[in-house]
């Protein structure tokens, strides 16, 4: 029977929904992500249909994190990773290199144009460290 820590996987999703907030925020990535998106701050900001479009945007990711933590607990169990922070570290990156750049990669480099690796490093590399900080916490607090 696989027993799940649920207030770890309350706080793994927590700090991946911050972690992404500071990654596409000004204070990391976010004004170089706009940049090579093409988009405008100014329009952002004041366009009603774009923050309706955020809102439903932050209620799906929270949601997807929260599964995507659940199936990182379910992981970690099943490998043995508990107790073992790099162990839960390594696995989050395995999970991260086996499924995330597997399929987001082609996705990135059909989406535009004018393809970027910048912008595909930016968009890989949040979930490289969300689900690599979610392995080692719940292997850890396990």
């Amino acid at each position: 029977m696989v027993t799940l820590n649920y207030f770890a996987i309350a706080t793994c999703t927590l700090l991946n929904m911050i972690l992404g907030m500071l990654w596409y925020s000004p204070i990391l990535f976010g004004t170089l992500w706009v940049k090579l998106m093409g988009f405008d701050y100014k329009k952002m900001k004041n366009d009603p249909n774009i923050q309706k479009r955020a809102q439903k945007g932050y209620i799906i990711s929270s949601i997807c994190h929260l599964l995507m933590t659940i199936m990182m607990a379910h992981f970690t169990e099943y490998t043995h990773a508990s107790g073992s922070w790099f162990d839960g570290l390594k696995i989050g990156f395995c999970c991260w290199l086996g499924f995330t750049v597997t399929t987001m990669l082609p996705n990135q480099v059909f989406s535009k144009d004018n393809f970027s690796w910048l912008l595909t490093a930016i968009n890989l590399g949040y979930p490289m460290v969300g689900l690599s900080m979610a392995g080692t916490i719940l292997a850890a607090w396990h």
